[in-house]
């Protein structure tokens, strides 16, 4: 998979999402107060977007691999930028050095992963991340939303291997044990961003329940699915304490209102000037805009989907501009 986000448009809308959300969550804090935390990947591209976009300098960055660390290192916004060798899973245990490190009361950590094999893991990973987590704080996740393997519907009992759904569904239960929701009926793929949406709204109710001073609430602020090289699902959640303060930013057009509100990145794959011209006909539906041009920017099925994401995310899809370094 391509690490430029440039070349994978629903990834990127994605990421301009969560940048504009964190900035406009923190309008009316000290930037130098919060640090962010993220798997900067080796292009350091959401660390460089913070930076730039919201003044938040104080950043850290990890990965379990050495020689990403390396090359995050040498693609650092700034030259105070901290990148270090670990997992996720020993995050939180370091939360209290990196911010006395850094110099902050706040933070937003961002956990991306990659894979649907360990999604029982990455949510046990979540959960303890929240559980070291303040008012105020915000964390997110990305998890890939695939269905099961088919191959490993021969492990289960005859009566349900041959019955698709109901097999997902129970690979799904061996795979995401305790986080499980019984009761979610899963029909199709595109369940599966409200499955996974169901399994960390139980998770946070039962961090919640382990506050020792049950002071702590999780809210959903954004939540989104998109198709990368597989489909994603994200979820972006603010810390609150016991009176729902700080509340979330009111003025920000993608707010979820509740776990059940998704938002779904379809945007099209358009040339630089494809884009400059489609958006100037935002009031056009998907058939006068495919007169208007003469061609289909997406296949025909795909066409009223996609046309309606542009019109609704296209300010945030990637601008491409040719650039030399010497």
């Amino acid at each position: 998979m391509p690490s430029n986000y440039s070349i994978r448009p629903n990834k990127h809308v994605d990421r301009e999402l969560f940048v504009e959300l964190v900035g406009r969550t923190l309008s009316s804090t000290q930037v130098d107060r919060c640090a962010y935390i993220s798997m900067g990947g080796p292009q350091m591209t959401d660390q460089i977007a913070m930076y730039r976009r919201n003044g938040i300098s104080k950043l850290y960055s990890f990965d379990a691999e050495q020689n990403i660390v390396l090359r995050q290192r040498f693609n650092a916004p700034t030259h105070e930028t901290i990148c270090e060798a670990h997992s996720a899973a020993e995050l939180p245990a370091k939360l209290d050095d990196i911010s006395y490190k850094l110099d902050v009361d706040r933070v937003i950590v961002w956990f991306d992963y990659t894979g649907a094999r360990q999604r029982g893991v990455q949510l046990a990973e979540f959960q303890s991340l929240l559980k070291s987590l303040s008012s105020g704080d915000i964390a997110r996740i990305a998890m890939d939303a695939s269905l099961p393997p088919e191959k490993f519907k021969s492990e289960l009992p005859e009566n349900i291997r041959n019955q698709h759904f109901p097999a997902m569904k129970a690979l799904l239960a061996r795979e995401l044990g305790e986080y499980h929701p019984e009761d979610f009926e899963l029909e199709s793929q595109n369940d599966m961003p409200r499955y996974l949406s169901k399994c960390i709204e139980h998770l946070c109710d039962r961090a919640a329940e382990m506050d020792p001073n049950g002071e702590v609430s999780f809210c959903p602020m954004l939540q989104t699915c998109y198709t990368d090289s597989v489909p994603m699902f994200t979820v972006t959640i603010l810390v609150q304490d016991a009176n729902k303060t700080p509340a979330a930013p009111d003025g920000f057009s993608y707010l979820a209102n509740d776990w059940g509100d998704i938002e779904s990145l379809e945007v099209p794959e358009l040339t630089a000037r494809e884009k400059s011209y489609l958006d100037r006909l935002l009031d056009r539906n998907a058939d006068e805009l495919t007169r208007e041009l003469g061609y289909d920017i997406a296949r025909a099925a795909q066409m009223p989907r996609q046309w309606t994401s542009f019109k609704k995310f296209h300010r945030f899809l990637p601008q491409f501009q040719h650039v030399e370094i010497k």
